[in-house]
């Protein structure tokens, strides 16, 4: 029984520090924080910190599958794996202020992808 206690509370702390999953391609929910609410599927390409996102059906102005944004994948302060966009001048600089809220995130717990 403690042995059981203590694998419990280690999986259980473990939990919230959500890591990047290993190289691969993954489903997730495309998630709008404007509507506070989860939309469609997408597929989601994942490489080291490199991540692609292809649109999920039935968004304006852009074809079920097409590239919808790709990135490098960073850690804000507040914990949530953010993605910045690729600089023709340098890949692995953040460029968004992450203290009002990244316009675009992942949640690799929850399998969500948010974007504004």
């Amino acid at each position: 029984m403690k042995n059981l206690l203590i694998i419990f509370f280690t999986l259980y702390t473990a939990i919230p520090f959500a890591q990047i999953p290993k190289s691969g391609t993954y489903i997730y929910n495309y998630c709008d924080m404007e509507y506070n609410k989860c939309i469609g599927k997408c597929t989601i390409k994942i490489k080291g910190n490199n991540i692609w996102i292809y649109a999920p059906a039935n968004l304006t102005g852009i074809k079920e599958g097409e590239l919808y944004e790709s990135g490098t994948l960073h850690k804000d302060r507040k914990g949530r794996w953010i993605i910045t966009p690729y600089s023709s001048k340098d890949k692995t600089t953040p460029t968004l202020n992450t203290d009002d809220g990244p316009p675009l995130w992942i949640d690799f717990k929850r399998k969500r992808f948010w974007t504004f």
